[in-house]
């Protein structure tokens, strides 16, 4: 049974406040966060923006509020042209208050990438604001050493579960995944993911995605399904908040 199950009445949507009442109680872990069609598709025609709403939107900037790090694969950072994280002055205070004075004004960014082609506006940061490059002990890293942190795990390919340690590590514990499909899978297949949150927009993409196509499934490498417990399911609008937690 899940724990709230409300609806979030009226035209206006308090993200800080939402996020703050329904969000804030994760000390550590991998979250992920993303956006579904109806239909079962997570973008459209590549672009994940056609899916979202204001409100979703408003949710995803206040859920890295929340984080110490967002992490992201390079193909998704590359098309949605990602850079390091903005607060509003809002969302700022929301920070302070829920994870303290000592966390860095604005959460990390680590990209997952072979090949270490990152995005321009994700590297032409200050120094304390540079990103970390999540990539293979094989990579050719020459084009962003200089420009941020590298972690490199794995010869034939990324070690998801060391370089997970390796952001604990570092003190970065409240884990933010953003996407794209593709790192969401691996997450999963590595059981790697602690919080599911997902947006279900009301739109039907007609995209062919492997949840309604069989056709295109491939099998998973779990043995058996995992199971998450429903913690709150909250209509705005059109749109529905799940949060699924372990």
């Amino acid at each position: 049974m899940s724990d709230t199950t409300t609806e979030e009445h009226g035209p206006g949507f308090d993200a800080p406040a939402f996020a703050e009442r329904l969000y804030a109680d994760f000390p550590e872990g991998l979250r992920t966060n993303m956006v579904m069609s109806i239909d079962g598709s997570v973008s459209f025609r590549g672009r994940v923006g056609p899916l979202s709403s204001p409100a979703d939107r408003a949710l995803f900037h206040a859920l890295r509020a929340l984080s110490d790090v967002v992490l992201v694969g390079a193909a998704t950072a590359r098309v949605e042209k990602y850079g390091p994280a903005t607060l509003s002055p809002e969302l700022a205070e929301l920070r302070s208050r829920t994870i303290g004075s000592k966390s860095s004004d604005i959460p990390r960014l680590a990209i997952v990438s072979l090949s270490c082609a990152l995005p321009e506006r994700s590297l032409d940061v200050p120094p304390e604001h540079r990103p970390i490059v999540i990539t293979s002990a094989q990579a050719d890293t020459s084009a962003v050493r200089d420009r941020a942190e590298i972690i490199a795990v794995g010869d034939d390919g990324i070690d998801l579960p060391a370089a997970i340690g390796e952001l604990r590590a570092r003190g970065l514990r409240r884990i933010n995944c953003e996407g794209g499909p593709s790192l969401l899978d691996k997450l999963s297949e590595a059981d790697l993911v602690d919080e599911f949150c997902v947006t279900m927009a009301p739109q039907v993409t007609a995209e062919g995605n492997p949840v309604t196509d069989p056709a295109a499934a491939v099998l998973s490498p779990l043995d058996a399904p995992r199971r998450f417990r429903l913690k709150h399911a909250v209509p705005h609008g059109d749109d529905v908040f799940l949060r699924y937690v372990r």
